[in-house]
């Protein structure tokens, strides 16, 4: 069997590099996977993209891939995009990317999945410090360049997930001590809720052994704020540069908005 018969996606991960009112740009991280032991060279290839919006926007086009050590970057540009804002600050809007790899003319592989075009910052409250500091001062993010006050922080529990998920866009869910799954996640994208995933301790001390899957399973969630590691203690720090590695699109959050072992 040729080599190319063996190639496949394996995932597809989109990172928002920049969005405003005019302009996207897009970079789909794509996984090859292929079974090693046929030995050789990964062919030349192309991968098409596809990505429409629920209003009917459609966009398409198709770029060279060489992939090093099995990922390859495709870079899609969108003009004028629906950006994903929190409830109450906006719509809801979604993206659906397909991208398809190609030997030539022959198909080898097709992957899709739903993105929503957001950014998403930490922002230090002024007036936060000092004496004259208002004790009821709320918590801020930057979600695509507007301030969203944070009025509530809803720690969330595997026990809680299938019960709890706010209407409000100014309620911040923390997922602590497990990594939610994609419904808790899907249901969010659509309400638009922000959620930030704490990073669980690690019965045997490597949280970061499972950071990467993490990333690439959550990534293309519109509604996943950040990532929190402040209760890690000394392993904090390297999780928090892995995961600016993996994930360099969203915050690392050490302190905000609470401690999960609260």
């Amino acid at each position: 069997m040729p080599m190319a018969d063996a190639l496949h996606i394996h995932s597809v991960r989109p990172l928002v590099r920049y969005v405003d009112e005019q302009q996207a740009i897009i970079e789909a991280q794509v996984t090859l996977g292929w079974d090693p032991a046929r030995g050789g060279p990964a062919p030349t290839l192309t991968a098409a993209y596809h990505i429409r919006s629920a209003d009917g926007f459609e966009d398409e086009g198709e770029a060279g891939l060489s992939f090093e050590q099995g990922v390859a970057s495709l870079r899609v540009e969108l003009v004028q995009p629906q950006r994903w804002w929190p409830a109450g600050m906006g719509e809801q809007a979604l993206y659906e990317l397909t991208i398809e790899l190609r030997a030539g003319r022959r198909r080898l592989s097709r992957r899709r999945v739903t993105l929503g075009l957001t950014s998403v910052r930490s922002h230090a409250a002024e007036g936060s410090a000092g004496a004259g500091a208002d004790a009821d001062n709320e918590s801020r993010l930057l979600v695509n360049g507007q301030v969203c006050e944070i009025r509530s922080v809803v720690l969330v529990d595997r026990v809680d997930e299938a019960q709890l998920l706010p209407a409000s866009g100014d309620a911040l869910l923390l997922v602590r001590d497990h990594y939610a799954p994609d419904v808790l996640y899907d249901a969010a994208d659509r309400a638009g809720v922000l959620l930030v995933q704490a990073v669980p301790v690690h019965p045997q001390g490597t949280p970061e052994v499972d950071v990467e899957a993490q990333v690439d399973r959550l990534g293309t969630h519109p509604s996943l704020a950040g990532w929190f590691v402040g209760h890690l203690g000394r392993l904090s720090g390297p999780v928090a540069a892995r995961l600016r590695q993996l994930d360099p699109a969203r915050s690392v959050f050490h302190d905000f908005p609470a401690d999960p072992a609260a």
